[in-house]
């Protein structure tokens, strides 16, 4: 087989406490509803990311896309309003396409383009590598999570800002 560039996935899949969980669904991910991200059987569980069977790419974007419905719903589901905040299935993929160069991939549960910058994110670009090695990690450990130390437990818990 020859090829200029091969981009390798690993296998992913659920954690195997999850799979044999009532929580999850045939495929072994938390069942959850792809708008509202509330468990579809548990109203009390909700879940965003990795290990959720949302149709979107596992990513941080889509994550972060994530928290801030999750933390509004979570809040009206304790205060026993309806959920009204529903995630779009935003999810970004950066693609690298030659040395130096990428294309920055967004789109929602559909596959339709959901673009940042008011340029052609389907052209390779230097300026979105730099922007995935220099300022998306920055971003990912200083802004997106935040680490919380509590002293009594030892115990550190991450929260998502953009909550």
């Amino acid at each position: 087989m020859q090829y200029d560039f091969m981009h390798v996935t690993p296998p992913m899949g659920p954690m195997e406490f999850l799979k044999t969980s009532p929580l999850a669904d045939a495929g072994g991910w938390l069942d959850v509803d792809k708008h509202t991200l509330q468990h579809k059987k548990y109203p009390n569980v909700f879940g965003i990311g990795d290990c959720t069977n949302v149709p979107t790419s596992k990513t941080a974007a889509a994550v972060a896309g994530q928290s801030g419905v999750l933390r509004k719903n979570l809040l009206l589901h304790m205060k026993g309003q309806p959920l009204t905040q529903k995630y779009d299935g935003y999810t970004s993929c950066p693609l690298p396409v030659s040395y130096g160069k990428l294309l920055l991939a967004e789109f929602d549960f559909n596959g339709e383009p959901m673009e940042t910058f008011p340029i052609n994110q389907g052209k390779e670009r230097s300026a979105f590598y730099l922007l995935k090695r220099e300022v998306l990690p920055h971003m990912y450990w200083n802004y997106l999570l935040k680490y919380v130390h509590n002293k009594s437990t030892g115990a550190i818990s991450l929260f998502a800002c953009c909550m």
